[in-house]
């Protein structure tokens, strides 16, 4: 399987999410932003770092990668996004519950949509608030917000995913390992870090499920 993380807005989290499924996976990285650590994490073979306006290579069907993409389609970025996208099975737009970013995410919803993509929204960030009662991050006041902007912007109802707000993507750049690899170091981390990595492996199981050959 081949997976894009894309959004036009910086910091909403599509490096770690990227990260975390070359980690946990096994899988090569491909990005094109030229100034970047993750060719300190991820292993040299797996590891694919372009120029921005430069394209990635057509790559075999059977070959899995999750491409991390910056910039922006309209601003010198075209043709590495564009050859990205065009081979992936699902492109990820990662959305905060905050004003600009989801401004971004429904902008990168129309270029994604442009290109025939298949979309799967990730609410990233989320933290539960004060007087807050729910089973399902999915009824957390802010991945509502953003399902609920996204719809009334879009007219679409995408998968959404939610991914609550967590230390433990900054530990994987840190340790370089992935949310399942820390959590299997002990009982501790299990029980520290059972809500995110539920929430991962539920997006995932989710992604093979429905695009995966």
């Amino acid at each position: 399987m081949k997976i894009t993380l894309y959004s036009i807005k910086g910091s909403a989290g599509k490096t770690p999410i990227a990260v975390n499924i070359a980690l946990d996976n096994g899988w090569a990285l491909g990005t094109n932003e030229p100034v970047n650590l993750l060719d300190q994490i991820i292993p040299e073979d797996e590891f694919m770092t372009i120029e921005p306006e430069e394209a990635f290579p057509k790559l075999p069907k059977d070959f899995p990668i999750v491409f991390d993409l910056a910039g922006h389609i309209s601003k010198g970025a075209r043709d590495s996004i564009i050859s990205a996208v065009k081979q992936s099975d699902v492109v990820l737009v990662p959305v905060y519950n905050e004003l600009k970013c989801l401004h971004a995410g429904i902008a990168t919803l129309t270029e994604m949509e442009a290109l025939g993509a298949n979309i799967v929204i990730v609410a990233t960030k989320l933290e539960k608030q004060k007087g807050e009662f729910f089973k399902d991050w999915r009824e957390s006041e802010a991945c509502k917000n953003i399902a609920a902007v996204i719809q009334h912007a879009t007219g679409k109802d995408y998968p959404i995913f939610p991914l609550k707000l967590s230390k433990v993507f900054d530990i994987i750049f840190e340790q370089e390992r992935s949310i399942n690899q820390i959590m299997a170091e002990s009982g501790l981390m299990r029980h520290i870090y059972r809500d995110v990595g539920k929430q991962f492996d539920d997006l995932m199981k989710y992604l093979e499920t429905e695009y995966a050959e």
